[in-house]
Parts: structure tokens; sequence; C-alpha cells
């Protein structure tokens, strides 16, 4: 009997170890979010904002131009938290982020923009670059679907760049 106890107990504990390292790996930056700048590897010329939450992230800029918030995943790094991730748009593509957050509050993110139509597929690499803002700037998930419900990125012209 003492023995079903130690193995029942042993694997109830090993299940909630699981889940909870599994749990950490995703979401972990929910409440977060960033402003920094937007653009060429070289030059980043566009102010832009990243939020992180409820295991999903998006750009303010993005959104603006269409592209739904998107999941991500993290893994904790030597470096800091690495997160990837996808924003996805019906007219104009997708981006694809693969970012690193270090401790220090900065953060770089080498994006992949990608469009195709029948005749050729374009592909662009950019780069977020910034910093971790106060409390201030958090933002919901269901408050910025929401939100793109009343935008039309057609009318907006930064939107022509995508």
């Amino acid at each position: 009997m003492f023995r079903r106890i130690v193995i029942s107990l042993t694997a109830a504990l090993l299940v909630t170890l699981a889940v909870t390292a599994e749990g950490s790996a995703e979401g972990i930056l929910d409440g977060r979010s960033f402003s920094g700048m937007i653009g060429p590897i070289e030059d980043p010329d566009l102010e832009d904002s990243l939020f992180f939450d409820d295991g999903y992230f998006w750009s303010d800029i993005c959104t603006r131009c269409g592209f739904v918030p998107g999941p991500y995943v993290t893994e904790q790094t030597a470096d800091g938290v690495r997160f990837t991730g996808t924003l996805e748009s019906d007219s104009r593509g997708r981006f694809d982020y693969d970012g690193l957050v270090r401790d220090d509050g900065s953060i770089r993110v080498l994006i992949t923009w990608e469009r195709h139509r029948w005749y050729w597929t374009s592909r662009r690499e950019i780069v977020f670059v910034g910093e971790q803002t106060s409390g201030f700037e958090i933002a919901s998930l269901s408050g910025m679907r929401q939100k793109m419900q009343l935008m039309d990125p057609d009318g907006n012209p930064m939107c022509a760049r995508f």
C-alpha cells in the first residue's frame, strides 16, 4: 500500500513539474511591452511598440497595417529570453519574428517579411530594437483585437511599405 502511495505521489509530482516547465516556456513575456525603432537592419527608421499578452504578441505598426496578433514561443538562454512568432495579414503577407530580450530590458528582433504574389515573392529582412517600457504602455490582447475591427489598413499611407 505504501509503495502505491509513493508511486502515485511521484507520478503526480512529475506531471506537475512537466506542466510547470512547459508553461514557463510559453507566455513568459506576457504583460511586457517594448518601445523602439523598426525598419531596415542598417538604420531602423520608424517608431514602434511591441506588446505581449495571453501568449500572443503584436506590433503597433503591424496591427495598424492589418497583421493580427500571433502566438509566440520562448526559450530561456544564457543571454536572456529568446522568442519566436509570426504575425500574418491576409493581404500583406507575414512577419516572422526571432528576438532576444536581455535581462537589462533591451530587445533586438530580426524580422523576415515575406509576401507571396502569383507572379513573385517579396522577401525583406528588417529589425526592431528597443527597450522595455514602464507599465503605462501595457496592452491587452482582447483590447487590441477590438481596436483592429475599427482599423482600415488600406487607408493608412504608412502601410504601403508592406
